[in-house]
């Protein structure tokens, strides 16, 4: 909303001009004066956008105030009301540069004409000061960037930065004796790239010091933080907590947070990067809101073989009902510790013994069971979470009598699938979910055969798409920037530029002037 002063010593002229601007339902806030020596003192402490004046005033005219209001404020959009004699006069006596008027008797659609027009003026200079604000902010924060493509760069192992490591080494890891840990946060959906999200409004919140922000996908983000030897299991656990709770508040969301061990050489970094992909991959053991550590650590997280034996105890129970023979309840038995037992039980493994305890209720395949069979072994490693697979379990002892046809596609026809449904839907919600329910697969399962299948993730490979696809879209049309990253499947502006600029080491508007100068 703009600010707009009516100056007329005729209260008519003033209901009048104030009766029109109420009529055309313009967002201004309007006031009035009736004299140039009293709109003078209401501006001493009041700013305004546009003031509308009479030229003919007893005492201060509307040049002479017009002339100071100019002195004082240049933006203001001065429009004068007058008859023509007098504005020939005004044409005479002061420069009209940026000065509108408005002949009377005032003619309506001459008046909607003119005051539209320094609407649209004073609309433009406000869009041109907030991006003037902007980019003073992003060039303060120059340095800053610099930091976070290095640091993006040693993510994902780029050999140039190593061999580069003595020179940088103090400039990431900095002078005060400290070292970085870094954090992964999981949402397990699109979510980074709302608009309404601040990653550094949490991240102030739950960090005293410095944090860099590395945007890895709309799924992750990326924490990088000052750590000490000194730091303890439970401070670490806390800081964990901290964050889980801070993303509770955003419309319920569990996060998984991954904390990384000390990072106190440069190739640490892509080290500890790759296990937290491991790790955030594998989510079938973690529920949403778990902390979890890289490397030994489990940071008070319940070990895995505990919560599977429970969960393959009680599905056990409940087979007994089902199965018969000494030799049958012995095997299962032993399937159940195996579990127990293996320290680096894995969910493949898990749901390896649940398809042997699925013999165990059937049978072997056989011509007459093998749709039933076949089906439910996809089920169970169709699963994503442990939880998942427990139901899924119970759900089969109680109708293992049942049967229906099932029929399975190629693990690489799925991919391919997977590939084009990406490349034709890359500017739309495209999660991994919704791929998932595409081919009619459970998340975590197709994300590990995409990922067996063409050697990255999926969001790794929708982000490298979509920023392929903008890249393209800069070089070979002449849309706007802000059109183009809307076509590339972002929501968020500043989101899409810092991801650009990561993968590209420029700005979407540089890349597009580099290319125009070769």
């Amino acid at each position: 909303m703009f600010n707009l002063l009516i100056v007329d010593d005729n209260r008519t002229e003033r209901e009048g001009v104030k009766f029109l601007v109420e009529q055309f339902e313009w967002e201004l806030d309007i006031t009035e004066s009736d004299s140039g020596e009293a709109a003078l003192a209401y501006l001493e402490n009041h700013q305004i956008d546009i003031l509308i004046t009479d030229i003919k005033m007893k005492g201060l005219d509307g040049l002479q105030l017009a002339e100071k209001v100019r002195n004082e404020t240049p933006n203001v959009k001065v429009i004068f009301m007058s008859a023509y004699g007098e504005f020939e006069y005004a044409r005479k006596a002061i420069d009209l540069d940026a000065i509108n008027y408005i002949l009377k008797p005032v003619e309506i659609g001459e008046f909607m004409r003119v005051v539209s027009k320094v609407i649209q003026l004073c609309e433009e200079e406000r869009q041109e000061r907030e991006q003037a604000e902007k980019m003073k902010e992003a060039y303060g924060k120059g340095l800053r960037f610099e930091k976070q493509k290095t640091l993006y760069d040693l993510v994902y192992g780029k050999d140039r930065l190593l061999e580069a490591e003595q020179q940088i080494h103090h400039s990431v890891f900095g002078s005060d004796g400290h070292d970085l840990r870094m954090v992964m946060l999981d949402a397990g959906c699109r979510f980074f790239d709302r608009a309404d999200f601040d990653m550094e409004a949490i991240a102030q919140e739950v960090f005293t010091g410095e944090v860099d922000i590395i945007h890895l996908n709309e799924r992750q983000s990326l924490l990088f933080y000052a750590g000490s030897e000194q730091d303890t299991e439970a401070e670490l656990q806390q800081i964990g907590n901290k964050l889980i709770e801070c993303f509770k508040g955003m419309d319920g969301k569990n996060v998984c947070v991954i904390i990384s061990g000390l990072l106190i050489r440069l190739k640490h970094i892509s080290e500890e990067f790759a296990e937290m992909e491991t790790i955030a991959a594998n989510r079938f053991f973690l529920d949403g809101g778990t902390v979890i550590f890289t490397g030994n650590s489990q940071g008070g997280v319940r070990k895995k073989s505990d919560c599977c034996s429970e969960v393959l105890q009680e599905i056990w129970s409940h087979m007994q009902s089902a199965i018969h023979g000494k030799s049958s309840h012995d095997k299962g038995l032993i399937l159940i510790e195996g579990v127990r037992t293996l320290a680096s039980d894995s969910e493949t493994y898990v749901k390896f013994v649940c398809t042997e305890l699925l013999k165990l209720l059937i049978g072997s395949p056989t011509p007459q069971n093998a749709n039933y069979f076949m089906m439910n072994i996809e089920k169970i490693y169709n699963t994503a979470s442990l939880h998942e697979l427990r139901q899924l379990m119970l759900s089969i002892i109680k109708s293992h009598t049942s049967e229906s046809d099932s029929s399975t596609e190629s693990l690489r026809k799925v991919i391919e699938d997977v590939v084009s449904l990406i490349e034709k839907d890359y500017s739309r919600d495209i999660s991994l979910e919704h791929l998932a329910k595409k081919v009619y697969l459970s998340p975590a399962y197709l994300s590990r055969l995409f990922k067996k299948y063409t050697g990255q993730s999926i969001t790794k490979y929708i982000t490298s798409i979509r920023l392929e696809k903008a890249a393209q879209l800069l070089m070979e049309t002449n849309k706007k920037i802000t059109d183009i990253y809307q076509e590339a499947g972002y929501q968020n502006f500043a989101y899409f530029s810092a991801l650009f600029k990561n993968h590209y080491g420029k700005t979407p508007s540089e890349y597009r002037e580099d290319d125009e100068r070769s």
